[in-house]
């Protein structure tokens, strides 16, 4: 199973992760569906500590640009692009260990649920 390298409280930025077997698809690459996932996870966690807020999906979009295969280490870059009152938007980048973009997302919420109470060390 996939563990992304990050401490709690999670903080928007940069996330890692190895490629491994359990992630793949039959060409041996990190399969599409947790490329997707990591765009929902990581730029969901961009909202949440710049809005202070949870919020529901109703867009996202994702770009596979070049594959990352088994055993490789990737980076995860999520970031809020901007936050109104009703809606947030926010980018999800992933590169592999040469800099090379391999899939882009872009995510947009509804926020209209009320303020949560976060806990986040300093």
């Amino acid at each position: 199973s996939s563990g992304i390298n990050a401490e709690w409280p999670l903080r928007p930025g940069k996330f890692n992760l190895t490629v491994e077997k359990g992630d793949s698809n039959i060409y041996d690459t990190m399969h599409g569906g947790l490329g997707a996932s990591l765009v929902d996870l990581c730029s969901s966690v961009a909202i949440l500590s710049k809005c202070k807020r949870w919020g529901v999906s109703t867009d996202m979009q994702v770009s596979y640009l070049k594959a990352a295969p088994v055993g490789k280490d990737i980076t995860i870059v999520g970031q809020c692009d901007r936050a109104g009152k009703t809606l947030a938007f926010s980018s999800c980048f992933i590169y592999n260990e040469k800099g090379d973009l391999l899939l882009k997302g872009q995510h947009t919420k509804f926020m209209g649920t009320p303020f949560v109470e976060l806990e986040l060390d300093d």
